[in-house]
């Protein structure tokens, strides 16, 4: 038996050999498809493998081993990839391919050769290979039917993209809430292991919809963020002194794409696109992981979807991409925290891992997890004085100084930059104390759920804010569920209370405090209090289904608050109003007008650089600086201006919607007929023209 243990190991392990070498040949061969498809798989998930392995953490299970190699592997090519860029000027492109393809082999093969090492005689090394799938008088067809839907993501946006027909995606977006309420209903023929896979491919079909709208990247933070990648793809180097920008200063947005573009020779934009979508849709898995200790299999699975349901989750390429890498691992620490399995010198390594993660991926992300900290670890320190407790704990002064001092040294003596705006941003808190009833200071969408300014709003937004005020509610009961029955008291460690409160504390100061939303938009703060609120969301379902003394209800309260805010954050409503709000499924309306990049603009766009004078003036709306800064990226020939009706010397670039549309904004939704700027055309001649974008001369 121990010989026949040690072949497996072996084999296991030549194996993972064997597929690193079949990667690097097929990566150096430029094998298309073969090299995008195995660069990303081996390369997301090898170091992961391994590291868990010499950790020997052989008995987490499946879903948690997978959701923590994926993490650690993420992490690997971003620390990897700034210590080897750290090798400039003695390597003068220390991110091309032969430097990484060289640097991360000999760090593979030396964990390879550790690994085996540690595990050789391990009885329980396949442990978090055992998963139970026994379908048997189970329904297998709720079991499978999940994996359609990033199928019909991908196909949906191609019909999309190519023919303006959005059936597929409309069939998808009606599918997903009936198959939500089939598992649910028939929760008692479904494997447990349907909701993790349904979770999952959820996920990702919603996030390839909105990432494989267009051929190009959409939304407003991701070009900023693409452009800092195009400095590192410049040189094959990461310079912060390039550009210091707060964008810059993220690894999940500079080194980690261009890892990936090096080993993979993918089209850079498709990194944000696809790339991203696959990474950011584990996060959910991990917040049903966190849920599933608490309350259970079921509900733990409303919690993931409650996560699913955000705007900022579905729409991250177009909140934030820094921020979905960034909640990938914050996620991660949250679930270490609290997982009973790890021993306590293999959490200290993983959130080592994790938490210096957070802090190079997004500022703001790290900043917020560290309030949490710094509270979290007073309280343990004041609980293990009064009790006299000797028992250490994962989350105590030493991290939090820890933390902090990573923080500071990154963001303060590395970047600089993100410590200078995380300053800048407490100032303008401070200073705007004295504007404390003026609505101006906040955003609209935090006014909204207080019921300001929605005396001109369409029904659908109403609607939106109304489902969306009943989760809060739904949370809010929760909260106080937690804090008065006993019987959930029991069940929450004091650090998952002081978490709750806290980001529930920070949730009430988007809305109270001035300035707050304006500087950071409250939707993306909302995903990441979700990794702690989301099973209170579930709690208070419950609380009010027996407060209603209809304990059997609370699934439906709980699915009808679900559906209901999944139909509002993907437009729906809107869409049965016919009012065009989605930039994914409608050819119309001011968020396609913004966010949907067609070809033919860039084309225009690269035969204005060719063909035009440099250091001209180009008389461009609002939304057409984003076309001008994907097309031209470092090299920008021209000086920009807003169009007027004063006439004046130089180009005007006209885009699809106002060529087509007929339309000019001048800023994010004011758009008015472009025939208000007639005077800007008198005595110009269109100089190009490809029917999506003209050119005046």
């Amino acid at each position: 038996m121990i010989n026949r243990m040690k072949y497996s190991i072996e084999i296991y392990f030549l194996l993972l050999i064997v597929i690193l070498i079949i990667t690097d040949i097929i990566i150096l061969y430029d094998i298309p498809f073969l090299r995008q498809i195995l660069a990303f798989i081996t390369f997301t998930t090898l170091p992961g493998i391994l590291i868990l392995a010499i950790l020997k953490l052989n008995n987490l299970g499946f879903l948690k081993w997978f959701v923590l190699i994926v993490g650690i592997s993420i992490a690997f090519l971003m620390f990897g990839g700034l210590f080897i860029n750290f090798s400039y000027p003695l390597i003068q492109k220390p991110l091309s391919l032969m430097p990484i393809l060289v640097f991360f082999n000999i760090l593979l093969v030396l964990l390879i050769i550790i690994a085996y090492c540690k595990n050789k005689d391990d009885a329980g090394f396949f442990s978090n290979f055992d998963i139970d799938l026994d379908l048997r008088n189970k329904l297998t067809s709720v079991f499978f039917f999940p994996i359609l839907f990033p199928f019909a993501a991908v196909f949906g946006t191609f019909l999309m993209n190519t023919q303006e027909n959005n059936i597929i995606i409309l069939v998808m977006l009606l599918l997903i809430p009936i198959y939500i309420i089939t598992i649910f209903y028939f929760s008692d023929q479904v494997h447990e292991a349907t909701y993790p896979v349904a979770i999952w491919m959820i996920g990702l079909s919603l996030l390839l919809m909105h990432g494989l709208t267009s051929n190009h990247i959409m939304g407003r933070d991701i070009h900023g963020e693409y452009y800092c990648f195009q400095l590192v793809l410049d040189d094959f180097h990461w310079d912060i002194s390039k550009n210091y920008d707060a964008n810059n200063s993220c690894l999940s947005v500079t080194i980690l794409p261009m890892i990936y573009y090096t080993l993979s020779n993918i089209s850079s934009e498709y990194i944000f696109k696809l790339f991203y979508g696959l990474i950011g849709s584990i996060t959910p898995l991990v917040v049903y992981i966190i849920s599933k200790k608490y309350i259970g299999v079921k509900y733990a699975a409303i919690a993931a979807l409650l996560f699913i349901f955000q705007f900022a989750f579905i729409y991250s390429q177009q909140s934030s991409t820094k921020q979905e890498i960034a909640i990938v691992f914050f996620a991660l620490c949250i679930l270490i925290f609290f997982d009973l399995k790890i021993s306590l010198l293999n959490k200290r390594v993983l959130l080592s891992i994790f938490m210096f993660s957070v802090i190079v991926s997004h500022y703001t992300t790290s900043y917020v997890f560290f309030i949490y900290l710094v509270i979290a670890s007073i309280v343990n320190k004041f609980e293990k004085l009064r009790n006299n407790d000797t028992m250490k704990k994962p989350i105590n002064m030493s991290v939090t100084f820890l933390f902090f001092s990573v923080i500071f040294f990154w963001c303060s003596q590395i970047t600089s930059v993100p410590f200078s705006s995380g300053i800048f941003f407490f100032k303008q808190t401070l200073a705007n104390l004295c504007n404390f009833f003026i609505e101006e200071t906040r955003n609209t969408a935090e006014l909204n759920v207080v019921g300001k300014g929605l005396e001109q709003a369409s029904i659908p937004n109403l609607i939106s804010v109304l489902v969306h005020d009943a989760i809060f509610l739904t949370i809010g009961i929760g909260v106080l569920s937690i804090l008065v029955y006993k019987t959930y008291k029991k069940r929450f460690e004091t650090e998952y209370y002081i978490g709750v409160l806290t980001y529930i504390g920070l949730l009430i100061s988007f809305v109270a405090l001035p300035f707050v939303s304006k500087g950071y938009g409250g939707t993306r703060f909302f995903l990441q209090t979700l990794v702690f609120l989301a099973p209170i969301f579930v709690i208070g379902g419950n609380t009010i289904a027996k407060l209603i003394r209809k304990p059997g209800l609370d699934v439906m309260i709980l699915l009808i608050l679900l559906i209901s805010g999944f139909s509002c954050v993907t437009y729906l409503t809107y869409h049965w109003y016919n009012i065009p709000a989605s930039p994914d499924y409608e050819n119309d309306g001011p968020n396609r007008d913004e966010y949907y990049i067609y070809d033919r603009e860039l084309i225009s766009a690269t035969w204005l650089k060719t063909h035009g004078q440099p250091n001209s003036k180009v008389y461009k709306d609002f939304h057409a600086s984003k076309r001008l800064l994907l097309a031209y990226g470092l090299n920008n020939p021209f000086k920009y201006a807003m169009l007027t009706n004063k006439s004046s010397d130089g180009y005007i670039y006209l885009t699809h919607v106002n060529v087509n549309d007929k339309e000019v904004y001048s800023n994010y939704r004011t758009s008015t007929n472009i025939s208000d700027y007639s005077g800007l055309f008198e005595n110009r001649w269109i100089i190009y023209n490809n029917g999506g974008s003209i050119i005046y001369g």
